[in-house]
């Protein structure tokens, strides 16, 4: 669990110049912090807290020892017992015969490492991102992120930048194509684990959040909330052992399921922020989707980053970068100072348009005599 939390403050360190975004970082930062803070607090109530109390009417086992045995051999209840306040006191828990039907209830335990798999999986793409990009967007901006005015220090580093992406044009396609392709991953990752945890949880999942809505105005006594079903705050155990006579004895005890409690709020707040995260990626990519069909529209969002610059020369650049020389450009604009990214932009253009100029000696050739 301390690795848990080590992880936790490392992302939470100020991030260097990167070229990922707001939803990059909702994924890979702070859904990852989401479930590695609910596996760590499951993990500490399970292992270090009282997960449970059970109770023997008998009282002739230890409380410590049934405790223990009915955490690791899992408690179950009776399926025919639902309506609490008629024939029993809680969902699930009332006398029963062999032909009655039983749930055990045993997600609780690998609740804790499942969630810790999950996160995990919401840091795979920035994982991948990193391993592709391999430190280029570091090394091409040189440190000119400070923010800060040049004063003169950075003026060999901006000549580099120059070169370097006047040497390298449209030589960064693979590079956009392979975060795209991490975004993408993105959608992927999330919307896999909202289908794995509703496999986890025995199919309650998807639909829970639109179930508790519809049960809000039910009277406590008749509800029960698929979640209910699937980490009960009160369960059956039934321990065994041998009598004075041999013979084995059956312990019938009823146990508080503290552990339960804190599964079901966290469940809760994961439906809605693994919703809201799945809807605000669609959005992104549906965005995404138009910067890569509509080149007016990336030229327009780096005038967005360039505005000092004109938009004369923002067009210049624009219309002459490719889709991955743009993704540079409009990287390196979020990361420098405004007035440094347009005095770049002003002598890219310049550069790009004696680039594009006819040769001189075209026009001072003498014409021949007819």
């Amino acid at each position: 669990m301390v690795l848990k939390y080590l992880a936790v403050g490392q992302l939470l360190k100020r991030q260097k110049a990167r070229v990922e975004n707001v939803m990059f970082h909702l994924h890979y930062r702070y859904t990852f912090i989401v479930f590695m803070v609910s596996s760590a607090l499951i993990s500490a109530k399970e292992y270090f807290g009282s997960a449970m109390e059970c109770y023997s009417p008998r009282n002739s086992i230890p409380q410590n020892v049934l405790n223990t045995y009915c955490f690791f051999t899992s408690t179950y209840s009776v399926t025919k017992h639902n309506q609490t306040g008629v024939s029993v006191v809680y969902p699930g828990v009332g006398p029963h015969d062999n032909e009655d039907e039983i749930v055990y209830n045993s997600y609780y335990q690998w609740v804790p490492i499942v969630l810790f798999l999950q996160a995990l999986s919401f840091y795979l793409p920035r994982f991948l991102w990193k391993n592709f990009e391999g430190g280029l967007f570091t090394s091409i901006l040189q440190g000119l992120d400070q923010k800060s005015l040049n004063d003169g220090s950075n003026t060999q580093k901006y000549q580099t930048l120059m070169k370097y992406m006047m040497n390298h044009v449209n030589m960064h396609k693979n590079w956009t194509i392979r975060f795209f392709v991490c975004e993408l991953l993105c959608l992927v990752v999330v919307i896999s684990n909202i289908y794995i945890t509703d496999w986890f949880l025995g199919g309650t999942f998807i639909a829970y959040g639109s179930e508790v809505f519809s049960l809000q105005n039910t009277d406590s006594d008749l509800r029960q909330d698929a979640m209910d079903k699937i980490f009960p705050r009160v369960a059956k155990c039934t321990f065994r052992k041998f009598g004075a006579s041999g013979n084995i004895e059956s312990h019938d005890s009823m146990c508080v399921m503290a552990v339960n409690i804190l599964n079901v709020k966290i469940y809760i707040f994961l439906w809605y922020w693994m919703v809201l995260l799945a809807f605000v990626t669609i959005l992104w990519l549906l965005y995404r989707i138009c910067i890569i069909l509509f080149a007016p529209l990336r030229t327009y969002l780096l005038n967005f980053r360039g505005r000092l610059a004109g938009r004369r020369v923002v067009g210049i650049v624009g219309s002459n970068s490719s889709l991955g020389d743009w993704f540079l450009l409009y990287h390196l604009g979020r990361c420098m100072h405004p007035m440094e990214f347009a005095s770049f932009l002003k002598a890219y253009a310049a550069e790009i348009t004696a680039a594009c100029a006819p040769p001189l000696e075209s026009f001072s050739k003498p014409m021949k005599a007819q």
